[in-house]
């Protein structure tokens, strides 16, 4: 298997939206937490391994993908700004019904498990659901050409336009009673910049409810994190180390976790670097741009010097953005909650192996749980197959 494939596998459950962590430096040896821990916090959840790290790369493995059918693609034509047409996919109701749109993470395809998983759920629940590829990823933005990507700002009303066009299709008009938004990661990020563009009234339609999955706490700490991941683990990490985690099931409750925790962070660096490359490659010649190099004349803090040098010059000389603090300030979680309506929530873990613990103690202090919901375990989006998040989800859409 080449190393390429191996980056495309992990990217689907691997995203930007993740913010950074630095206390998940030692994992433990036995992947389930003891049955009466289980028992006594949050009694109904139903996710046991209690290592966010492997949590966070066995997410893919603890559901089974679904088999969608009657899956129908929309291509989307003139869509004001975009220079090509953007294909959607969509489950529609016979019946007019509520339209759930999900936003993924980072480098998502539309056809992604997770994405595939949400559908399911959510069409059998009786809701419309429709999926587009992530805006970051290059096959979106070669087609709104909408600006070099990480603007989660500019990339919220670019959605909103794709949101429009869908709703307004010939063979949708009509259909939607209600809009509802699910993010995941970064997409998460990207759902609460819409509500809250839509509360400003940038937005026109905006949505009724907005649930997100492990949006980062703070996209700034979330850049220096997957740095320090690659330049401290990815870079001495083999190949084997890299393709032994590939398609790997959890273990059995009670076994030991097969990895080191600088292997699995080795992965998420090395994945999350890849999806940066892959954007940067398509969008240079776009945009005409080069990422500069870092001081130390290396390849190290790649996240941080492409906001900072190569996204925050191109949006302030095109009126996006007037400060770099403003550009991050888009991702930063507490402040896009207190700014959105009562509409909205967001659900992390505790665990999450991207997250700080600082930051998350002081969102947990500072945000009404009636808006975030914080579990004791679960990594980045590893408990997505859960019982739980399934009758969350239903349940919030209801």
């Amino acid at each position: 298997m080449q190393l390429k494939k191996f980056s495309t596998m992990l990217s689907i459950y691997f995203t930007l939206a993740a913010c950074g962590a630095m206390g998940a430096e030692v994992s433990p040896t036995i992947a389930t937490v003891p049955a009466n821990i289980v028992k006594t916090e949050f009694p109904d959840f139903d996710y046991t391994i209690n290592d966010g790290l492997y949590a966070t790369v066995t997410a893919l493995q603890a559901f089974k993908k679904p088999d969608i059918k009657n899956e129908k693609k929309f291509k989307l034509k003139n869509i004001e700004g975009f220079r090509k047409d953007i294909e959607v996919r969509a489950l529609m109701q016979d019946q007019p019904a509520p339209l759930v749109v999900i936003f993924l993470g980072l480098a998502s395809k539309s056809k992604d498990p997770m994405a595939r998983l949400w559908q399911a759920q959510l069409f059998e629940a009786g809701n419309s659901v429709m999926v587009f590829d992530s805006v970051f990823r290059p096959s979106f933005n070669e087609r709104s050409c909408h600006g070099v990507c990480g603007n989660v700002d500019a990339e919220a009303r670019v959605a909103a336009k794709v949101v429009n066009a869908f709703i307004h299709h010939s063979d949708v008009e009509g259909k939607t009673t209600k809009l509802y938004l699910l993010g995941a990661s970064y997409g998460g990020i990207l759902a609460l910049n819409y509500a809250r563009l839509a509360k400003q009234g940038v937005i026109k339609y905006g949505p009724e409810k907005v649930l997100v999955f492990s949006p980062p706490i703070s996209m700034r700490t979330s850049a220096v994190i997957l740095d320090k991941f690659y330049d401290e683990d990815t870079r001495k990490a083999s190949l084997f180390d890299l393709l032994e985690m590939s398609g790997h099931k959890p273990v059995e409750q009670g076994k030991k976790i097969p990895f080191e925790p600088w292997q699995m962070r080795a992965g998420i660096g090395y994945v999350f670097h890849g999806d940066l490359d892959d954007a940067i490659s398509v969008s240079k010649d776009v945009y005409k741009y080069e990422l500069p190099k870092s001081d130390d004349g290396k390849k190290r803090r790649c996240f941080t010097r492409f906001i900072e040098q190569v996204v925050f010059p191109y949006w302030k000389e095109n009126k996006g953005v007037n400060t770099v603090e403003e550009l991050w300030e888009h991702g930063n979680l507490e402040k896009l909650l207190k700014a959105c309506g009562d509409n909205v929530h967001a659900i992390i873990t505790a665990d999450d192996p991207l997250n700080d613990a600082t930051l998350l103690s002081l969102v947990k202090r500072d945000v009404p749980p009636a808006k975030l919901t914080v579990l004791p375990r679960g990594g980045h989006l590893g408990f997505l197959g859960t019982k739980w998040a399934r009758e969350r989800l239903i349940k919030f859409f209801e």
